[in-house]
């Protein structure tokens, strides 16, 4: 990759099955109960890809150990499950040492290190 070349994020939208706003709630039996706390307009924040399932983040869990509430899908289908995955722990440069918004071990670059596709476009 270049200096001058930017890293885009997917993007690809979806909602999130009435059904599993339930679910995820049910992972979460700590967190609070407001409607609004469920995501259910959901976005792939991962790097730009042309294969493989897309992810977006569904709910915050309680306390920093916790990870959060997470979906996948593939194009054309909507989410069928939620889950719980731990959070990256990985962290920007100093100064600022932004921490990464996506899950462990998550393929393509940390969100901080990309900007949104739609600004670009």
């Amino acid at each position: 990759m270049t200096s001058t070349e930017v890293r885009v994020i997917c993007g690809e939208r979806v909602g999130l099955p009435a059904a599993l706003v339930g679910a995820a709630r049910r992972l979460a039996p700590f967190a609070s109960t407001v409607p609004d706390d469920v995501e259910r307009q959901l976005r792939c924040t991962l790097e730009r890809h042309a294969l493989g399932d897309h992810h977006a983040f569904v709910m915050e869990l309680p306390g920093r150990a916790h990870g959060a509430v997470w979906t996948r899908w593939i194009r054309g289908r909507r989410p069928a499950t939620v889950f719980v995955l731990p959070d990256c722990t990985g962290t920007g440069p100093p100064p600022a040492c932004e921490p990464c918004c996506e899950f462990a071990a998550h393929p393509g670059a940390h969100s901080w290190e990309l900007r949104d596709g739609k600004d670009f476009r």
